[in-house]
């Protein structure tokens, strides 16, 4: 839609930068990671981290080639330990990488009513082989015991390390995502360009994808998923994508960020001004857990100034799939907002304090037990041309309007 070349929005010495390949399978992180060719694995080392430590001793920009395949626990950053420190691409090599912060397989033992597994630290778990509506993992419901375990179907909990699931049938090895207290694609002092392609991760107790660091930098995602953050404390939930503190633009294609405890994308300035964000063909669904409330698919604040070209975002809990607010300018052109909130309230497009939103093309199905809004203006401007509410009704309140442009 927008006719962006997405590595072109990045520092060009990245893509002539040296590559260190990765492969989990049969790499090494005694070896030099740098092969023939790009392309060549016969040297890879096992873990991601240990590409960006070998990457960050060069001085300069880099990439760094993940073969498809499985990754997991503590093997992208060091569980926080170890990040880039210059601009970086991180790319998978000819198909997907799937990262994923608990195993990738388990075995289960009958006990009778449940199923278990021996693992420390798990946050949150999910069904890999159902799916909800709004197209992610189905969440199992944590209970206090075994005994309530196994008369709740699609639940679990934790007993010492031991972990009890009942689906209703035995689990199959790939069946159950377990996800630990470790931290996602965390870059917390990562400072430059950063550019992902082909990566999925899931799961991150501060957010899956999370950029923090202050800092004058382009950040762009392609064709890459960030689901299921599961903060340690369930008080305190964080969002699937999690950007803070960016001067610059914030560019994603085709990527998810669904299943977020909090928010799916989630932007803020915090002080530092000059924040955009573009994000084409993205989906945040399904996004709120638990006792969080305040939970959107999508999110802006501060002076953010943002454009989404096409996308869904849906089926959150306890919040507005787009949701902008303070002072910041949003434009949506074919933009699809599904909102089937469960606490009464269910709104699709909402513009708070100062803020303005544009919404062009795009469409609203808003619908609940409760009360359903497909356009919301709290004291923020909405200005609409060819936009469609399916379902849904308006509503205004501390000085905001909704008109058409």
């Amino acid at each position: 839609m927008s006719g962006l070349d997405p590595r072109s929005l990045v520092d060009p010495a990245i893509w002539s930068g040296p590559l260190f390949h990765v492969d989990s399978e049969q790499g090494d992180d005694g070896r030099s990671g740098l092969g023939g060719f790009d392309g060549d694995f016969s040297e890879a080392v096992r873990t991601i981290y240990r590409a960006f430590e070998l990457g960050n001793a060069t001085g300069a920009a880099y990439r760094v080639a993940i073969k498809p395949g499985l990754y997991q626990e503590s093997s992208f950053t060091k569980n926080g330990q170890r990040e880039p420190s210059h601009p970086v691409a991180i790319l998978g090599w000819g198909g997907a990488v799937r990262y994923r912060t608990g195993p990738h397989s388990v075995t289960w033992a009958d006990q009778g009513g449940t199923f278990t597994t021996s693992l420390s630290a798990v946050r949150r778990v999910f069904r890999s082989d159902e799916t909800t509506e709004a197209g992610i993992a189905r969440e199992l419901t944590q209970v206090e015991d075994e005994g309530v375990c196994a008369a709740t179907p699609n639940s679990w909990c934790d007993v010492s390390g031991t972990i009890h699931v009942n689906i209703g049938a035995v689990p199959g090895p790939s069946d159950i995502i377990l996800l630990r207290s470790f931290h996602g694609a965390r870059f917390l002092s990562h400072s430059h360009d950063l550019y992902l392609e082909d990566i999925h991760c899931e799961g991150g107790i501060t957010g899956t994808l999370h950029c923090d660091a202050t800092a004058t930098r382009n950040i762009v995602g392609v064709r890459s998923s960030f689901r299921y953050a599961a903060p340690s404390n369930p008080n305190a939930p964080y969002d699937a994508v999690r950007i803070r503190r960016t001067k610059g633009l914030c560019a994603f294609f085709d990527c998810d960020a669904s299943g977020g405890a909090k928010d799916g994308w989630s932007f803020h300035e915090d002080g530092n001004a000059g924040m955009e964000v573009l994000l084409e063909n993205c989906r945040g669904t399904g996004n709120g857990a638990g006792t969080a409330t305040s939970c959107n698919g999508f999110t802006t604040h501060d002076g953010v100034v943002a454009a989404l070209l096409g996308g869904v975002f849906g089926y959150s809990s306890n919040g507005t799939e787009l949701h902008c607010i303070q002072n910041t300018k949003t434009w949506c052109l074919g933009t699809t907002a599904i909102a089937r909130d469960s606490d009464g309230t269910s709104v699709a497009f909402k513009c708070s304090n100062a803020a303005q939103m544009w919404l062009e093309k795009t469409q609203a199905d808003a619908s609940g037990a409760g009360t359903a809004l497909a356009i919301e203006a709290n004291g923020g401007t909405v200005l609409t041309r060819g936009h469609q509410s399916r379902a849904g009704g308006t509503a205004t309140s501390n000085g905001g309007s909704i008109s058409t442009f």
